[in-house]
């Protein structure tokens, strides 16, 4: 064969390659949106997705649904883990959105199990019309939390305004932003951080990541075969409860709870904060200074704040356990929470209800 036509033949075989290597990616790609990852994976970052468009940075994809450790985990068409609610609200009832991160959202537990669920439960029995919506997003901070009520939680047309605390919204929130969206973020703003000064050397993404993370088929490769854990520190400092923040981050925690309970009353609702201890926290010897620290914060700054630890202490030696981890609750645990915040609604008058007789005074 003259050199001509091997050279015509071969360059023919290479493009026949490359095509069908494109067609396959193609292909991969369009499965990959039609089928979401849900249907291939346990994880709960399969409900998430990067929103670069959006002060809130990522959130979950409508109409995600996946299943882990039994649990299904479904997101409405409005991107939250819990049924469609309209906008505008319903005349005559009283709405209560919840805003929080893992915690809010129910992580281990079915829905109906979750806190935000649980006291919509407990109060269909005392109000006519009664809506509690979960907001709650895994891996949010307050600086997020803020973002998505101003973005989206205010056209809800709250009447009262609830934000769930974990002691890790205090840590370096790199690590807990990306391990929930599954990419590392891009441009995160200093104000996501507590304190930036301790921001992590986390590099931000490389160009060619982030055309990566705008295809489900790359991404998908890359996060199977391509994978790197964070290394042992960066898992250390993630994990580090923060029992006694500086003056700074207190501050930085005012202003963005700040922000929410602002706009919330701009809006005519109220605005308190739920202060959800953690596992080790509940030992009798810990100090939970931190949870009088925040007690005070809210009383200085004017919003009622539920200290949760009191209720959980109560049950410790209840004979089902109370956490599944450092951080979530077990169904038992969020029955605690969602009985202890109805009660303190009640008392701090936040409810359309009588407060109970046995409030202390």
């Amino acid at each position: 064969m003259p050199a001509r036509a091997r050279l015509a033949s071969f360059a023919l075989g290479a493009v026949l390659v490359l095509a069908g290597l494109a067609a396959g990616l193609a292909t991969a790609e369009v499965a990959l949106r039609l089928f979401p990852r849900s249907r291939m994976t346990i994880d709960l970052r399969a409900l998430h997705e990067l929103r670069p468009d959006r002060a809130w940075l990522y959130g979950m994809r409508p109409g995600a649904a996946t299943v882990a450790a039994g649990v299904r985990y479904a997101v409405n068409a409005d991107g939250f883990r819990d049924r469609t609610y309209g906008r505008p609200k319903p005349p005559g009832t009283f709405r209560i959105v919840v805003l929080g991160d893992s915690l809010a959202f129910g992580y281990g537990v079915p829905l109906e199990a979750s806190f935000p669920k649980l006291l919509e439960a407990s109060l269909a029995d005392l109000l006519p019309r009664i809506e509690v919506l979960n907001l709650g997003v895994c891996g949010y901070n307050p600086f997020t939390e803020a973002a998505l009520f101003t973005d989206e939680g205010v056209t809800y047309e709250p009447d009262l305004v609830l934000v769930q605390f974990c002691v890790n919204d205090l840590n370096d929130p790199t690590l807990h932003f990306d391990s929930s969206s599954f990419a590392r973020l891009p441009a995160i703003p200093d104000d996501a951080f507590p304190d930036p000064s301790r921001r992590g050397a986390i590099p931000a993404p490389s160009v060619a990541e982030r055309l990566c993370s705008a295809s489900r088929a790359c991404t998908f490769v890359r996060e199977r075969a391509f994978a790197r854990p964070p290394d042992a520190r960066t898992i250390e400092a993630t994990l580090a409860t923060r029992d006694d923040p500086t003056d700074g981050e207190l501050g930085w925690l005012r202003a963005r709870y700040g922000d929410i309970a602002s706009r919330a009353r701009a809006k005519g609702a109220r605005f308190a904060v739920v202060v959800f201890p953690y596992a080790t926290e509940l030992d009798r010897h810990a100090t939970g200074r931190l949870n009088d620290r925040l007690v005070a914060l809210g009383r200085d700054a004017g919003w009622p704040t539920i200290d949760l630890l009191p209720a959980f202490r109560a049950h410790v030696r209840d004979a089902e356990p109370l956490f599944i981890d450092l951080w979530h609750p077990t169904a038992a645990g969020y029955r605690v929470a969602a009985d202890a915040v109805l009660r303190a609604l009640r008392c701090d008058g936040l409810l359309p209800l009588v407060p109970p007789a046995d409030c202390a005074p």
